[in-house]
């Protein structure tokens, strides 16, 4: 997934914080899920 974001820039959605700081870091977009919301994180 990582390589896949690096290259493309797409968006992912996890409840995982470490791949989530990763994405982040690579431009990429998060959507989390957490207290029963989803959020977008750009």
């Amino acid at each position: 997934m990582i390589s896949h974001i690096k290259i493309h820039r797409g968006m992912i959605a996890t409840i995982d914080y470490e791949l989530k700081k990763r994405i982040k870091k690579l431009g990429g977009s998060v959507i989390s899920l957490a207290n029963d919301r989803i959020v977008l994180e750009p």
